[in-house]
This record gives C-alpha cells, sequence and structure tokens, in this order.
C-alpha cells in the first residue's frame, strides 16, 4: 500500500471517529425528556392513612408500602369506563417493565359500601395479580381522597370522582400527579421514576 493511500486511509478513519465523538457527545448532552405526570413543587407527605386491603388486613397507606414506588388510582369497580381505562393502562405499564421490583399500583375505592375487600380483590387481580386494592369506612376513604387531592360524588353505579394517578416515592411522599392524557405516557416515564424516586 502506497504512503499516500495510507495517509488518506488513516485521515479518513481519524474524520469518522471524530465525527462519532460528536455524535456521542449530543446524544448524551440532549435534555432528558419532561416527563408526562405534573410535579408538585412541595411534595405531599403521606402519613397515617389507615384503610383495609382486599385481603381484609389494615394497612396504612404510605407506611406499608414505604421503600416502593407507588402509583395510588382511586375508583371504584362498578365504574363503566375510567376506571377499567385506567387500571389496564397500568397493568400495560406495569407488564411491560416486567413487574419490576419496587413499583406497587394500588387502587383505593370510593365506593365502599359496595367496594367490600373480596368484591375490590377480584377486581384488581383481573388486571394483575400484584395489584392491591383499598377500601375502609366512608371516614376512611375520605381522609385518604382529600389528601391525594380526590374529589368524588354520587352513588354508584353513577360516581363522579377525580382520575389522576398519583406517585408516591419511597419515603411515602406524593411527588407527581398524571392525569388521562399523562397516564398514557406513564409507561415511558416509569424507568426513570424507579431510578430517580
Amino acid at each position: 500500500m502506497s504512503r499516500t493511500l495510507r495517509l488518506v486511509l488513516y485521515s479518513t478513519l481519524l474524520a469518522l471517529a471524530a465525527v462519532g465523538v460528536v455524535v456521542g457527545a449530543l446524544f448524551l448532552l440532549r435534555p432528558a425528556r419532561a416527563l408526562a405526570g405534573t410535579a408538585l413543587n412541595q411534595p405531599v407527605e403521606v402519613a397515617g392513612l389507615q384503610l383495609v386491603d382486599h385481603t381484609g388486613a389494615t394497612v396504612d397507606l404510605a407506611a406499608d408500602f414505604r421503600g416502593d414506588v407507588t402509583l395510588v388510582f382511586f375508583g371504584y369497580t362498578r365504574c363503566p369506563d375510567v376506571c377499567p381505562l385506567t387500571m389496564a393502562r397500568l397493568a400495560r405499564a406495569y407488564q411491560q417493565l416486567d413487574r419490576p421490583d419496587g413499583l406497587r399500583v394500588v387502587m383505593v375505592t370510593v365506593d365502599p359500601g359496595h367496594d367490600t375487600p373480596e368484591v375490590l380483590g377480584d377486581y384488581v387481580r383481573r388486571f394483575d395479580p400484584d395489584f392491591v386494592g383499598l377500601t375502609g369506612s366512608n371516614s376512611q376513604v375520605a381522609e385518604a381522597a382529600r389528601t391525594f387531592f380526590v374529589g368524588f360524588a354520587g352513588n354508584a353505579p353513577a360516581v363522579s370522582h377525580t382520575d389522576t394517578v398519583a406517585v408516591l416515592d419511597r419515603e411515602g411522599r406524593m411527588r407527581y400527579l398524571y392525569g388521562q392524557e399523562a397516564v398514557l405516557k406513564i409507561e415511558e416515564d416509569l424507568p426513570g421514576l424507579l431510578r430517580t424516586l
């Protein structure tokens, strides 16, 4: 191989390497994609909310899930539309991530008169056997709803309720809220949330 040909070859390889370095640097330095959910400027400490899980055991909504990132949705089992759609979206996200350790999905009923632990257990297990259903007395559910900025009114089968999904960090603080449009992207956000919360 002639000296000129070697020089051209080395120059070409160096140019390609330089382009690779620049492209790699741009990839690493690109701004992170914004999360679809709404970050709370002042995280809300969730504490002292006693409810009953779908096995009949008394649980503390924050303390018993501490150490996990927890997605909390308020709904009811006879809901004809938003609740099953939201639970299906959460199930899809959870299953697409291969049911990751450190992630919990919890549904709290806003219809405690009907949604007994048994009814709630049957409902949440239809979406995923790992999901947790919570119920309690009217006052316990109302207190939990207030803490999570959830409003609800009416009687089933026509209960109106706030349809957000709250994200609790591993310390039991509410950090993000996902409305129905944002829930569509929660699957993309969960790996980052699991890393940072």
